[in-house]
């Protein structure tokens, strides 16, 4: 049965999971080497651990002169899931998914078709966790 929104209450606009690693800074790595984007390490302890940070798809000096809101990943210190961590919206799941095979990651899964209309990918990362990354298919006016 699928409710009514106006009856829910609220839609979802942003996308800002949070993602646990032991290492901050391999992890801010691996997402810059086999997906493209951009880590940021903000905090660190004593030792000179990362505590948080953030990976974004594009660089903080862009992010920050724009008015879209957060769509990337808080980065948090801790015990990592080896579960799905996120579910991310793009556009072109193709060129994401070459784009991965081409930085030499081989734990991608196929691009698969949905009955919804939509194509996605999972892609499990550094420390096992998995980003399921999908595209919706253009609704043309409709």
């Amino acid at each position: 049965m699928v409710q009514n929104l106006k009856e829910r209450g609220y839609t979802v606009k942003e996308n800002g999971p949070i993602y646990y690693t032991r290492d901050m800074d391999g992890t801010a790595k691996w997402f810059e080497d086999v997906l493209g984007w951009y880590g940021a390490i903000d905090q660190r302890n004593e030792e000179g651990q990362g505590t948080y940070g953030c990976l974004l798809p594009m660089p903080v000096e862009i992010f920050s002169m724009t008015l879209q809101p957060f769509n990337g990943i808080h980065m948090f210190i801790g015990e990592p899931t080896g579960q799905t961590v996120a579910f991310m919206r793009v556009d072109n799941v193709e060129k994401l998914h070459a784009f991965v095979k081409k930085s030499g990651w081989t734990q991608i899964g196929e691009i698969r078709e949905q009955h919804w209309g939509g194509k996605e990918c999972d892609v499990t990362t550094i420390d096992g966790g998995v980003i399921r990354f999908f595209e919706l298919e253009e609704y043309h006016g409709r």
